[in-house]
Formats: C-alpha cells, structure tokens, sequence
C-alpha cells in the first residue's frame, strides 16, 4: 500500500462561492466544481478569472454528502469550498488509470463523515500501491459521432397542419398484468413499471413477454404519463399502459408520439389517473396532411434531423 500524496500532488481549490458569481452558459467561462456526488461533480458554468484547474487533474471532494466524490476533469475548472485538486506524479498517467484511482478514493468514503472530514488526512489515505495490469488493458469507449443527426435539419414550421387525434385511434391501448416480488425471479425479460428512468426498466426478470417490441409505454400510476418506446419484447406491470400502433410507423415517429404524450401527464395526477378509460380518450396534437391523416412521414424527417438521431437508427 501507498499513501496518496506518494501518486500525486495534492492542493487544495479555489474556495469559491457560487453566490458570489456570475452563471454563464457554454462555452463561455468555467466549469464550477463542487462536493456534489453527480455530473462530475460539476453545479454551474461560471465566468471568474483565476488559476484554473487544468485537464486532466482530479477533484475531489473533503466534505458533504459526497465526501470524497472523485471525477477526472476534461477541461478548465474552479472549485467550491472543500475540494481538492489532484496531479498525478507520473505525467504519462493514462485516463483510465486516473480513473482507477478515482475509485479507489470513493471507497474510502465510509472513513468519514459529517464530524470528520477529509481536509488534513486526505493525502495520508493509504491506496494499492500501484494500478493493476487489467485496468491498464481497458479501453474507453468513444463518443464521437453520437451526437450528428441522421439528416438534414427539418424545422417544425414546416409541418404547418396540426390535428388533435384520440389515442385510441392510433392505437390499440392494453394494461400491464399485475405481479408480485415473489412471482419474479432474476431473468432476461425486461420488467416495464411505474418509472420515469432507464426507458422505465425497473429489473429483467424470467416472466415470458406479453407485449411486443416497437410499443409505447406509460405508466398511469406513479411517475405518470413519462411515456417511453420500447424496442424489446418486454412485461409491463398493471401500472402502465401500452399502446400497440394502428398503422405501419417507424421508431423514429413513435418517439415523436411519444414526446406528444408526455406533453398530456400535466393534466393527471394521483388524485386524478390516467387510467384506461382516460388514456384511450385523451386527444394529442400532431401534424397532418391535406387528407387529414396523420403526416407520419414528416414525423421521421422531423426527429431523423435531431441531434443524437444516428444513434436511434438501427
């Protein structure tokens, strides 16, 4: 075992106030890195001139509730109270590795707490003395490309005619089957239930499918109305509704239909659900042709200029 300020230098942050800056949105000024557990531990973009943290350097957190939160940094930063700044000794130290160590820190979380902070003995925490060959072998992912569209941007003023359309004129509305803990077991089936994360995967279980793929989801109760398409054979529990689709459509303009009816879940609470009755006869805007049909079309063209849509594209 190693201490830490062995691997690397340690400083402490800039110990800056967010309420003494001025927000700023991208590109413009700095990533503000705070004690937060998630984004990276980032909570603002701030314009301030300082000595900025620099790429590649590591922040971690001395207090809070996510004391000990660890990120590798992709660009200029500045930190809040109780952060400090990490370089690692060896120059050529490669992004995973740097990650590596980032969990390595996080799992020592459990030393402190509210009364006990990381401030003085950070550098004293003793970590494995040196990265493990299989870390070394892995290989991140990488994103580019992700984000370019499929096709050229269309703006919606161009699907100048929009209709209000009851749901179950487009499609054949089905409740999920109501099941139990006990009835479940870990499986391959994805588990569909009241959820507004994960495209509403709330486990994989041995259940057979009763609904196919290329379907929406929405759930009635709980998270109500975060519709999501599924592109899997799935089990849906009581709680959510599919919708089966009428017509020859494709995924990308089931996702536009599927933006439509989130815009509905305003009007449905718990007090007042969305249940069956309800949903077939909610109404949801979309654009039209001349005929009066949905412009199913314009709908793919619509969402195939989105940013992120080459990925949706199979």
């Amino acid at each position: 075992m190693k201490r830490l300020d062995e691997i690397f230098d340690l400083r402490y942050g800039h110990s800056l106030e967010l309420n003494a800056l001025t927000r700023v949105e991208a590109p413009e000024g700095v990533n503000l890195v705070s004690r937060a557990m998630g984004n990276n531990g980032v909570t603002a973009r701030v314009d301030v001139i300082s000595d900025y943290g620099q790429p590649g350097e590591i922040s971690v957190a001395l207090g809070g509730n996510g004391v000990l939160s660890s990120f590798v940094q992709p660009e200029p930063f500045v930190c809040g109270r109780d952060v400090m700044i990490l370089t690692a000794k060896d120059e050529s130290m490669s992004l995973v590795e740097k990650l590596w160590w980032c969990r390595c820190i996080w799992e020592n979380r459990y030393r402190f707490s509210y009364g006990r902070q990381a401030n003085r003995t950070l550098g004293s925490l003793l970590v494995p003395s040196r990265c493990p060959d299989w870390v070394l072998e892995k290989k991140i992912p990488s994103h580019e490309g992700l984000s370019s569209a499929a096709a050229s941007h269309v703006d919606l003023e161009g699907l100048a005619q929009w209709e209000s359309f009851a749901i179950e004129k487009l499609f054949e509305v089905k409740k999920g089957k109501r099941v139990t803990k006990a009835d479940m077991i870990p499986g391959s089936t994805r588990f569909v239930g009241a959820s507004d994360r994960n495209n509403g995967v709330t486990a994989t279980c041995d259940l057979a499918p009763i609904f196919p793929a290329h379907t929406i989801s929405v759930p009635y109760d709980g998270s109500i109305g975060y519709a999501f398409y599924q592109d899997q054979p799935f089990f849906a529990l009581d709680s959510v509704q599919v919708l089966l689709p009428r017509h020859d459509v494709s995924r990308l303009a089931l996702l536009f239909v599927t933006a439509m009816i989130r815009f509905e879940k305003y009007r449905f609470n718990y007090g007042y659900k969305w249940h069956l009755k309800r949903m077939r006869a909610t109404t949801i805007r979309l654009p039209v042709l001349e005929s009066g049909s949905p412009d199913w079309d314009g709908m793919d063209r619509y969402m195939s200029g989105l940013p992120f849509s080459s990925a949706l594209i199979p």
